[in-house]
């Protein structure tokens, strides 16, 4: 059995999104070996990226905050461990209407923060509502989250330089 572990949080830190290394590390691995994700919060998107993939993992969190992913790829996918990643409930991200148009603003939130306050929002909202989201980043494991509660992103061209500006709305 091979045990590869890899530790995200210098790339976190660094404003990078981890999914290419993680998955870069995770691809070659053969069934029944294991990747070991080490961050600083449970990535419960990414855990669902790899179980789609074939890995099953289990999240707990040490003495000093670090959280420990265990990832062995056996083809079943499933998920234990705390399903929050982090105590408590996100910020609250700046809420404005301008022209008549929802508007959300996650930028400067640390990860995971913006995918939380996101779906926080969307859990609370009416159907009819949409809203603009401004990110820093294409948030990539916010697509799936958002799908499986019947929600999508657009993306939008009017973005300020250093913007990704997004479009909530509901409906597949």
């Amino acid at each position: 059995m091979t045990v590869v572990t890899l530790d995200v949080r210098p790339l976190l830190a660094a404003g990078q999104d981890p999914l290419e290394s993680v998955v870069a590390a995770a691809t070659p691995l053969s069934d029944g070996d294991e990747l070991v994700l080490q961050a600083p919060f449970n990535p419960l998107p990414l855990r669902k990226v790899l179980a789609r993939i074939g890995y099953s993992s289990a999240a707990a969190q040490d003495g000093t905050g670090v959280w420990r992913i265990a990832c062995r790829r056996d083809g079943q996918g499933l998920l234990s461990g705390p399903e929050e990643g982090c105590a408590g409930l996100p910020p609250e991200a700046p809420l404005w209407r301008e022209d008549g148009q929802l508007h959300m603003d996650v930028r400067g939130l640390a990860m995971p923060l913006p995918l939380r306050a996101i779906l926080r929002l969307a859990g609370s909202l009416d159907h009819h509502e949409t809203v603009i989201i401004h990110h820093e980043r294409d948030p990539l494991f916010l697509y799936a989250e958002l799908a499986e509660l019947g929600w999508r992103l657009e993306r939008l061209d009017d973005a300020e330089p250093g913007e990704l500006r997004f479009c909530l709305i509901w409906g597949h």
